[in-house]
């Protein structure tokens, strides 16, 4: 069975399939002259797909259908001109990434700094030279291939490290890093409801909002969650702990988004002297409301409130996270009551994105794995181990939620 599980683990993981090949790739040519088309097509047809449209708003419409991986684009077209086109694509989230060469007969260097200006990555003058164009086209598809690998690299890299820490702490502070589970998988879902771009960086402030929490006795926190009434010093140990767990993340290069997240989490206003790029700012807002919304509705559930209760505490303070944000949440809480099986099963039986149902106590009631924990290897290997040695009980109610 451990071997079962370990393949199933592996296969829920993307593989690592290096880089794109440029042959590969997919070329757009803009240009209203079809003997300039003729000749890109020709120059370029042998080594990559090549698509063609012949006006600017034929091609803003075929890159928002079908995004090419580069757009070689003429400056001088009736309607809409290439600087207007590529300042388009570079203002839209799902095109601005894709590289664009202007290919024309404008040659003044005036007109050369206004294409680099509206967003392109480089300016071939007309009438063009074969080879140049071929190896124009290939350097930029070779960094943009880079660039998306590095990207993928670090995403895996941090995400498989930050995975097995997560994990580990989830043993030691089963209440802390199970809410961080249960939260992490709300998280997941209703990011790529809403299309948030820089998903992983959410995904993983919610897999880390509770690691300030480490600075907290589980006793205090398993009072705090239920609603218990605790000292001064207790609560605020715990209020803390958002500081806490930003402090620990700005020590980890790339991170800086993720820990302005998880700083935000119980208080969306704090100023922490963030200066990061437009776009880091409004993945910080967003990703800080998507966190705090999970986290309240968390916090209701766990204190007794229905789910249907607890919806409507948080649509009551819809302003706060934003109508946007809180009637997907809704409807994805709706489908994951009704289609989310509970089942009784065996350690052995575990698979990957299972969740636990309910506490799982040692036989002395010793609480090992907190009620909403997402089943990984390290929670596999720890209810085999106590499971093999008659220290708990089994079957255990699992939730298999459907596939996210």
């Amino acid at each position: 069975m451990q071997c079962s599980f370990r393949q199933a683990e592996q296969q829920a993981i993307v593989e690592e399939e290096g880089m794109k090949d440029v042959s590969d790739c997919t070329i757009l040519v803009v240009d209203d002259n079809e003997t300039n088309v003729d000749i890109l097509v020709d120059t370029l047809g042998e080594i990559y797909d090549v698509a063609v449209a012949m006006d600017g708003l034929s091609a803003l419409e075929a890159v928002e259908e079908n995004p090419p991986d580069l757009i070689l684009l003429d400056i001088m077209m009736p309607g809409m001109d290439g600087y207007e086109v590529c300042q388009r694509l570079k203002a839209n989230q799902k095109t601005r990434k894709i590289p664009v060469i202007f290919v024309t007969a404008k040659v003044q260097v005036a007109d050369e700094i206004k294409g680099f200006a509206s967003g392109a990555v480089d300016y071939i003058t007309k009438p063009i030279s074969p080879p140049v164009v071929k190896a124009r086209v290939e350097t930029h598809l070779k960094l943009r291939n880079s660039e998306q690998h590095l990207k993928e690299l670090l995403e895996k890299t941090l995400g498989g490290a930050i995975g097995m820490l997560t994990d580990i702490l989830s043993i030691s502070y089963p209440s802390a890093f199970g809410r961080a589970s249960r939260v992490k998988r709300h998280v997941e879902v209703l990011a790529k409801k809403v299309n948030v771009s820089r998903f992983w960086q959410i995904r993983m402030a919610a897999m880390l909002s509770q690691i300030g929490c480490i600075t907290v006795s589980s006793e205090t926190l398993e009072r705090i969650y239920r609603g218990e009434a605790v000292s001064l010093e207790e609560q605020d140990s715990f209020d803390r702990h958002p500081q806490v767990g930003y402090e620990l993340l700005c020590k980890i290069p790339n991170l800086q988004a993720v820990a302005e997240i998880v700083a935000r989490q119980q208080n969306l206003e704090i100023d922490t002297g963030f200066k990061g790029t437009d776009d880091t700012r409004k993945l910080v807002r967003v990703g800080s409301r998507i966190l705090k919304l999970a986290l309240d509705y968390e916090k209701l559930i766990f204190t007794g409130e229905s789910s249907s209760t607890a919806m409507a505490v948080l649509k009551s303070n819809k302003k706060e996270y934003g109508h946007e944000l809180v009637e997907p949440f809704s409807h994805m809480i709706e489908a994951e009551i009704s289609k989310t099986p509970i089942r009784q099963l065996r350690a052995g039986e575990l698979t990957p994105g299972m969740v636990i149902h309910q506490d799982i106590l040692t036989k002395k009631g010793k609480l090992l794995i907190k009620a909403g924990t997402e089943v990984s290897l390290t929670v596999y290997e720890t209810l085999h181990n106590f499971a093999r040695t008659g220290f708990i009980e089994e079957p255990f109610q699992v939730l298999v939620p459907e596939p996210i």
